[in-house]
């Protein structure tokens, strides 16, 4: 553990002991959102290319630990309008939410949600569900793990292909992470020209079962349970590149499947890798829903955007103590607004 990150832990505590970074003290008066994607087992976190987006089931029961014994815990949907209504409890609203509708959701969250008695909000990418394909940043990320184990040049390959797309594969995250986050620079076009190339260099390798992601009568179990069901845009496209008409298809279209599908309102909408604008927001709005999330950290005040709200990114290892347990003193440092680097 780095000597900064070892001051900052200490300054977490006393901040913790003193009750300064208290959720009752820092998110009073405001609404709290946080957010999940994967919950794995360790195993299959290694085995995955993005494991800064998993939690473990231990994990997630840890963060649902802390957040019932300190919040009210619920949907956005719920928690959204009481926020509104300007509804007085005893402890911060905070919303549970789950990006990307992985099916390890509903077999490992699903439980653990069920045991802390809440009701969370799941955001489903429709196209992809319909297809039953993993997400590109996904199709990327095992295309580039295939091409690294295999012993015939691969990683020559893969170099390659890099190389010609103008991606250096050099960066301080794993490797996956810094050809994804280059990759989202790129234009739609060639950011699926580089997945398909990628995919085709690897060869036929499927992707293991664990990745997959729920299918629509798994997320109607999930609204049967009484979570809340939300859209993620019909392709997971990065928002502000589409022009109107693919803006318009995307956000309305979306909602219309959802709705058909499961039966039920869709009325939260969720920003693929959070990218968003004035332009997507006001699509999102014309499309009838009644809010919408980004990932600009944060909590929301009385004047927050409906259609812009921030949220908490919950990774497991930024919460960690040196010998990897769960510390609520640093979940609580921050959420608190005091952390350096974090809003």
């Amino acid at each position: 553990m780095s000597t900064k990150r070892i001051l900052r832990n200490n300054i977490g505590r006393l901040l913790y002991l003193a009750g300064l970074t208290a959720p009752g003290r820092r998110g009073r008066d405001r609404l709290s959102i946080a957010t999940f994607h994967r919950v794995l087992p360790e195993v299959e976190r290694q085995s995955y290319p993005f494991p800064g987006l998993v939690v473990t089931p231990a994990e997630l029961d840890a963060f649902l630990t802390y957040f019932t014994k300190h919040f009210d815990c619920g949907t956005l949907a719920t928690q959204h309008e009481r926020y509104l209504n300007g509804e007085k409890t005893s402890r911060p609203l905070l919303a549970i939410t789950f990006d990307d509708a992985q099916h390890d959701n509903l077999k490992y969250a699903r439980p653990i949600l069920a045991r802390h008695n809440i009701k969370a909000s799941f955001f489903a990418p429709v196209s992809a569900i319909t297809r039953q394909e993993l997400l590109w940043h996904d199709r990327l990320g095992f295309a580039i793990l295939n091409l690294l184990k295999q012993t015939d040049g691969g990683q020559e390959r893969l170099m390659q292909i890099l190389a010609t797309a103008g991606i250096s594969a050099s960066g301080p995250n794993n490797l996956a992470s810094t050809v994804v986050a280059a990759s989202k620079k790129l234009k739609l076009d060639a950011r699926l020209h580089l997945v398909k190339e990628l995919e085709t260099a690897s060869g036929s390798a499927p992707a293991p079962e664990f990745a997959r992601l729920m299918t629509f009568d798994e997320i109607a179990e999930l609204a049967a349970d009484g979570h809340e069901i939300g859209s993620h845009s019909m392709s997971h496209c990065l928002m502000p590149e589409c022009d109107d008409r693919a803006l318009a298809y995307e956000v309305a279209e979306s909602r219309r499947l959802l709705q058909e599908r499961l039966g039920i309102p869709i009325d939260t909408f969720c920003y693929p890798n959070g990218n968003s604008d004035a332009r997507t927001a006001q699509a999102v709005a014309q499309a009838g829903y009644r809010r919408a999330v980004t990932t600009t950290w944060g909590n929301n005040g009385p004047d927050a955007d409906r259609f812009q709200l921030s949220r908490y990114d919950m990774v497991a290892k930024h919460v960690q103590g040196s010998r990897g347990e769960f510390v609520p003193a640093q979940l609580a440092f921050r959420m608190s607004g005091y952390y350096p680097g974090l809003g």
